[in-house]
């Protein structure tokens, strides 16, 4: 038995409607399917950084990469929040399953608004966002991560990329097609 997401284009969506401030419903475009063989799909590697009283997010954050690095994990960070709809709407694509050949090698880590506000710790949130953009306050931001936990690409600068050759420009397509070489 096959699996086929139902909307290929959630990512896409979230980058074209991407929040500043809660916003209307966004239109959602015809998709093309993503199919994947049920024996071969894994879901997203995601895990959700939440406040610790004995750990700052830079720490924490740091333990994870590394943590990724030794798992043989590329890594990439989400920073969203839930009264955003583009970012309800990737997480929703989050919850699918595709080859692992296309998601396997790829952890996301991800940091939601609400929880760091809810801790009163949004200064360290924001500081750790800082370390990829200077825009603070537009979600949903997701960033694929170098070897060494710097910007390798942004999702929409993904999506522009994938367009211009004509790609898929999903978020499965886009993790397989940065996979390094080898």
């Amino acid at each position: 038995m096959r699996h086929v997401p139902k909307d290929r284009l959630v990512w896409a969506l979230a980058l074209l409607c991407g929040c500043g401030e809660p916003a209307a419903e966004p239109k959602v475009a015809a998709a093309r399917p993503v199919v994947a063989a049920a024996d071969d799909s894994v879901g997203y590697d995601l895990r959700r950084l939440r406040p610790r009283d004995e750990e700052t997010l830079a720490v924490m954050f740091d333990r994870q990469l590394a943590q990724a690095a030794k798992d043989g994990k590329r890594a990439a960070v989400l920073f969203s929040a839930d009264w955003c709809e583009p970012c309800r709407q990737l997480e929703t694509e989050l919850g699918n399953r595709h080859p692992a050949s296309a998601i396997g090698d790829v952890r996301i880590l991800e940091l939601k608004e609400e929880d760091w506000v809810a801790a009163t710790r949004m200064d360290e949130f924001d500081a750790l966002r800082r370390r990829w953009t200077g825009n603070t306050g537009s979600y949903p931001l997701l960033i694929l991560l170098d070897e060494k936990g710097g910007k390798r690409e942004e999702m929409k600068e993904a999506k522009e990329r994938l367009n211009a050759a004509r790609a898929p420009d999903t978020l499965a397509h886009w993790f397989a097609d940065t996979r390094p070489a080898g």
